[in-house]
């Protein structure tokens, strides 16, 4: 089928897919006796002007480029003959009605031709107005009309024959074009002579070709005066010599004296142009030899041009010509198939699949929760803890203050259950004790008058000073500060607070005595504040405990200081998590142990010394401190509290004894962080069904960490995070898989069971487990008796760890993604060091889980199977040839005629799609097959398939093992969003694995920039794929963040949102952290097997650890990053301008660098502390030698709020011109795929 069709070739008998005839089928019965020689080929004529010499295209027969004939009207009698005549023919076997479309001087299938000239007639165009418009374009006359799309004019060539000898018209080759609309013929002359029978007025068609200005009417083709040709003649061949090309140069070139000059002939079709040779300019320089790898023919010739004296010249030959063997030589085709570019393959799948699990959670809803605060909810919990975690530092009274002033002011009102509020001091500072006891006076010098409860007073007055000190930072009243500004202290003492409540609630219509008793108690708070940083530490081996319990019993406060012992160990013995010498221990009976002795067993702990063990065969030997870290403190609370709890005066009685065995909310903030008034009534609904029942498959709730300080466009390293809670957890809470963060976090803690006198846990203060060192007496690993422990206490991320455990129970959590807690940033440095402690923590948790048999881990361990599984798939999908059997196939659970009925009408279906691409030039111009991209979608298509298969079967499992309810007899995922939930606790234990990508993704640039690369993509179709893939990205981000937003501003009219410099700062991290990962995962690996093998504590950190070496690394990183791209641009104008993507390369290691300009400046001249003053004072001389006026002058041009405006809209504007940029050269549109993928920095 001519003329532009699509219809396979191979559907005509004995026709190939490349519209080839068998021509074996003919040379038997056609010539007896003929001998057969040489090649024949016939091929179209690029141009149908027959003034132009005939160049051949290779096109296949069914994509020649037809024109359209013309000829005279014939009358309406020749129409009616010619259409009786259509009807008698027969239609082609297998074809339909109609058969094929006739062509000229062809009948139709089955039938005779008739000659060509019975054939004219006139076919009305469809529309006036068009043939109106063809006559104007090609200058037809009125008695002229198209009549049909007619073959193009064509080329017969004979190759590789014997030339005969001499001109005898008998030995000269004829050609003749036959045609024929089936195999059986009657084949018939495709030219065919005029028949002289035929009336003289009957003309043939002639081509319909643009009339250009240049032609006169004498040269006319449709000239009435025909040029008078031998028949015999018209049909003769002649000899051409297709080793022969003349070149017509037509400017001057070369200079005298040495000079070598090569000719070479390239082919038309090998640029896309259009055969007008526009790259090619006068005087350029081009690639040295081998030329055969552009030029399908070359020679040179080489001398000393206009020179007498001819010289011996390198690659010459004494006949003045290049030798062949100097310009062609071995060619390696040049393709994608390069070892940079597989890498590069490999982690844009690697990054694909880290974003699908980053990505997969957000396609669930998120649990609902009960709407509002009802104080009849706290009727379903037994106690709710708010604990202070604080150290020393920055951590001081003002600063510990502050936050217990929020754990008060956030007491739900008219709360039904017990509220304490836990100060626990890890440092046993007395002074921090004595102004616990002043806040505790406080408290108890609050009127209870005014027409409001006690705690309802209470309730207010720290509500109003929590509003006064929520927006202190570290540099107001932080450690380093000596001396409080008077109007700070009023607002950290509480007078400030005291005044607003006066003059804002009435309270100064109080009796004065009531009144005077708090200013009182005001006045010694704000002294003993006064007297600040500085500590005395005594009996720091024992528990030092404190409780203040209100006078007016119905008030449900209670406030605790907690400072449990802190012994100073042997420096030579290890930090052990069991009983071994240099630690200390308390001993417990086997027998008869209650939870009311426990504080007075521990004040019996000694010390271990080595040779004087002691082996007490009928008592317990019990660690006092498994964990030194955070973990082992907020435990220690906890086995407080169920204490506290079990006191007779805090039972509950009557109606509520049920209440005695309901769950505990445990509620943890971090000295520098200020829970807000409201913190407590947002939460606690969040752990009840919307039917206000309690729902104890709600492990944690989580709120986000704000500095309000720290402004977007100033948070240099990124210090709120904010990437991670406006985007990341905000999808993750979709599944309930959000990770708690330690701070801001409120867990569910179920009542323990009663204990079991006789058993191997005789009360709930203790636990026995399995010891992880040998005994050194047995050699074995034998069971040990502990404090219970509700938090992890195995790494530095007991956050994490405990989260994980959540999951494998089958619990989920719940984000609240409000401001409901106002934190003090320290510097920002810190932040890198933070982020060194959980990937090392991150590293050592996974080792644990990984290599642990505890119960639930199991499911860890699968999905990451599962994981590998889904990776090695798209690895497979990306590699796999053409025609490869798929693996369903091979495993025999389906057949492949299945495959092959199921895949055939996806592939018709694709397969014209594909081809109007391939027309468009959107997959290349050098793809002869296009159907190689249609087997590449039906592949990609049946992968899918399998998946979307594979996730159903996952989904019926999950509903079976819910309804047969399997988890009462073993932990395994009864909900989809389970599995999301363990793709994000794997997503957690293995995002260190890919700090890789960063260092790769640098290098592969450099690398380009810096060397000669060969991999090619095509423009437009780099152009449309990120086109599409930027719609999806910035699509998934905006609708994400907005819908979450949108959710957020109904539910409590507040928004968080995500902003561009958040997702800028993000990006920052990216590469930043790549060195730390790597030096945080072979210090988490050697910590794991201190853990392992030794039982060591690595649950804490002391000192600055090893976030110094963390920022130092950050520093010179960063420094590399920066000057890196100068560098590369001085590489580009001194050699690499001439490599192919060494311009595109630069601008991306720009951009790169660009991104870290903000963190590299701020980590090396963040810390300039010369005033404007000092700045004035000095001359020029003291300034260009001083330090400090190059940091300042560098921080003021660098760390400025232009620079930043500017530089946090490079990467998105940059991202946003992509499709553009891959006009110019695909590897930007290499660039934008792997950053879309490349892995989100994690916490």
């Amino acid at each position: 089928w001519p003329c532009g069709t699509f219809v396979p070739s191979d559907r005509l008998p004995a026709c190939s897919a490349d519209g080839n005839i068998d021509v074996n089928l003919f040379k038997r019965g056609w010539v007896p006796d003929g001998k057969f020689a040489g090649q024949v080929k016939i091929e179209a004529c690029q141009s149908n002007n027959p003034k132009k010499p005939c160049h051949t295209m290779t096109s296949t027969f069914s994509q020649w480029s037809c024109h359209h004939c013309m000829g005279p009207a014939s009358s309406a009698e020749d129409d009616e003959k010619d259409k009786d005549k259509d009807k008698d023919e027969d239609e082609l076997p297998g074809l339909g009605p109609g058969g094929l479309p006739s062509l000229p001087g062809i009948a139709g299938p089955g039938g005779a031709p008739p000659p060509l000239h019975r054939r004219l007639r006139a076919v009305p165009l469809d529309d006036i107005e068009v043939e109106a418009e063809s006559r104007r374009l090609f200058d037809l006359d009125e008695d002229q009309q198209v009549i049909y799309r007619s073959l193009p004019r064509m080329s017969v060539s004979l190759r590789e024959a014997e030339v005969p000898d001499g001109t005898d018209v008998l030995t000269t080759p004829r050609v003749f074009v036959l045609s024929a609309a089936s195999l059986d013929g009657p084949w018939k002359k495709l030219y065919a002579e005029k028949d002289p029978s035929e009336p003289d007025d009957t003309e043939l068609p002639t081509p319909i070709l643009p009339k250009s200005e240049d032609d006169d009417e004498e040269d006319n083709p449709r000239d009435d005066e025909d040029a008078i040709m031998d028949p015999d003649i018209k049909h003769s061949m002649t000899i051409s010599n297709l080793n022969e090309l003349e070149m017509h140069p037509t400017s001057c070139y070369g200079r005298r004296g040495p000079l070598y000059i090569v000719a070479c002939a390239v082919n038309v079709s090998t640029y896309t142009d259009g055969g007008k040779f526009k790259r090619f300019m006068p005087g350029q320089e081009v690639a040295p030899p081998p030329f055969n790898d552009r030029c399908l023919a070359v020679t040179g010739r080489c001398g000393q041009a206009c020179m007498h004296d001819q010289q011996p010249m390198m690659y010459c030959n004494e006949d003045g010509y290049i030798d062949q063997k100097h310009l062609v030589g071995e060619i390696k085709v040049q393709d994608n198939k390069q070892l940079p570019v597989y890498m590069f393959v490999y982690v844009l799948l690697f990054g694909f699949c880290v974003k699908v699990i980053m990505l997969c959670p957000g396609i669930f809803s998120p649990y609902p929760h009960y709407s509002r605060y009802d104080p009849k909810l706290t009727k379903s919990l037994k106690y709710i803890v708010t604990c202070t975690p604080t150290t020393a530092g920055d951590e001081n009274k003002s600063t510990t203050i502050r936050n217990v002033v929020g754990c008060i002011s956030a007491m739900p009102r008219r709360i039904q259950c017990r509220y304490h509020v836990v100060m626990l001091d890890e440092t046993h500072r007395s002074e921090m004790k004595v102004c616990f006891q002043r806040l505790g006076d406080v408290v108890s010098a609050i009127p209870a008058a005014g027409g409001a409860s006690y705690q309802d007073n209470v309730t207010d007055f720290f509500g109003a000073w929590c509003e006064e000190t929520k927006k202190l930072d570290l540099n107001r009243i932080g450690g380093r500060v000596k001396q409080l500004d008077k109007a700070i202290m009023d607002r950290v003492c509480g007078k400030a607070a005291y005044r607003k409540m006066c003059k804002e609630y009435s309270w100064a219509a109080l009796p004065q005595q009531s009144l005077r008793r708090l200013e009182q108690a005001l006045d010694a708070f704000e002294a003993d504040i006064a007297n600040d940083n500085k500590w005395t530490r005594q009996a720091m081996h024992m528990d030092d405990i404190l409780d203040w319990t209100p006078s007016d019993r119905t008030c449900m406060l209670r406030m605790h200081y907690v400072a449990r012992a802190k012994p100073i160990e042997d420096e030579r013995t290890n930090r052990v998590q069991h009983v071994a010498p240099g630690t200390w221990y308390y001993k417990a009976p086997i027998s008869g142990l209650k939870n009311s002795d426990w504080l007075e067993l521990r004040k019996t702990a000694k010390e271990m010394v080595y040779g004087r063990e002691d082996p007490a065969p009928f008592e317990h030997l019990v660690p006092l401190r498994t964990s030194r870290g955070k973990a082992g403190g907020l435990n220690f609370v906890d086995n407080y509290m169920v204490q506290v709890s079990e006191r007779p005066e805090n039972r509950y009685v009557g109606d509520r004894e049920e209440q005695n065995y309901a769950p505990s909310l445990f509620s943890i903030a971090d000295a520098r962080h200020q829970f807000q008034h409201d913190f407590m009534a947002s939460t606690i609904p969040y752990f009840f069904h919307p039917s206000n029942a309690l729902n104890k498959h709600v492990a944690f709730t989580q709120c986000p960490q704000h500095f309000h300080e720290s402004q977007d466009k100033t948070d240099y390293l990124d210090t709120n995070n904010a990437s991670f809670f406006r985007l990341n957890c905000m999808i993750r809470n979709c599944s309930g898989g959000v990770s708690s963060c330690g701070t801001n976090g409120t867990w569910m803690i179920d009542h323990r069971k009663d204990p079991d006198p006789n058993g191997m846990e005789p009360s709930t203060i203790w636990e026995t487990q399995r010891s992880r060192v040998r005994d050194k007496y047995s050699h074995q690993k034998i069971f040990e008796m502990v404090e219970r422990r509700t938090f992890h206490e195995s790494c530095k991320v007991e956050d994490t760890a405990s989260s994980l455990q959540a999951v494998v129970q089958g619990k989920y959590s719940q984000f609240i993604n409000r401001k409901l807690s106002y934190g003090m940033a320290k510097a920002a440095v810190g932040y890198l060091a933070a982020t060194q402690r959980w990937a090392e923590g991150g590293v050592v948790l996974s080792l644990q889980t990984l290599t642990s048999i505890e119960e639930g881990h199991w499911m860890v361990f699968a999905t990451l199977v599962f994981f590998g599984l889904f990776i090695f798939s798209l690895i497979r999908l990306v590699s796999m040839e053409e025609n490869a059997e798929w693996v369903v196939v091979k495993m025999h659970l389906v057949s492949k005629e299945f495959t092959d009925w199921l895949l055939t009408p996806v592939f018709q279906s694709l397969d014209w799609f594909v081809r109007l691409l391939w027309e468009g030039n959107l997959l290349g111009t050098g793809l002869k097959d296009p159907t190689v991209y249609t087997h590449m979608a039906v592949q990609m298509i049946m992968w899918l398939m399998m998946l979307c298969i594979l996730l159903f079967f996952l989904w019926v499992l999950t509903v079976l093992c819910k309804a047969m309810r399997i988890r009462r007899y073993f932990l395994f995922p009864d909900q989809l969003r389970w599995c999301g939930r363990l793709l994000i606790s794997m997503d957690n234990l293995t995002y260190f694995v890919w700090f890789w990508t960063a260092f790769f993704w640098i290098g592969f640039n450099y690398y380009t920039a810096m060397t000669r690369s060969h991999y090619h993509f095509q423009f437009e179709g780099m152009m449309l794929f990120m086109a599409v893939v930027n719609f999806l990205n910035w699509g998934m981000i905006i609708s994400n963040a907005f819908r979450y937003s949108l959710e957020q501003s109904m539910e409590a009219n507040e928004v968080a949102h995500l902003s561009m410099d958040n997702i800028w700062r993000s990006n920052q991290l990216f590469y930043m952290t790549a060195p730390v990962q790597l030096f945080s995962i072979i210090v988490g690996i050697k910590e794991f097997l201190r853990w392992k093998f030794y039982g060591m504590d690595i649950s804490f950190w002391e000192g600055g650890d090893r976030g110094e070496a963390a920022i130092r690394i950050v520093k010179y990183w960063t420094l590399l990053l920066t000057v890196g791209p100068v560098i590369a641009w001085s590489c580009y104008f001194i050699f690499a301008n001439k490599y192919m993507n060494a311009w595109a390369a630069c601008v991306v290691v720009t951009i790169i660098g660009l991104d870290v300009l903000h963190p590299c400046a701020y980590l090396w001249v963040g810390d300039s502390k010369l005033t404007n003053e000092e700045a004035q004072k000095m001359t020029w001389r003291q300034a260009l030698t001083s330090s400090k006026w190059w940091k300042r002058r560098i921080y003021n041009a660098v760390l400025n709020d232009t620079l930043t405006g500017i530089l946090k809209y490079v990467g998105p504007a940059y991202f946003l011109l992509l499709p553009v940029t891959c006009l110019t050269t695909t590897y930007f549109g290499v660039n934008g795929a792997f950053m879309m993928v490349a892995a989100t920095q994690q916490r």
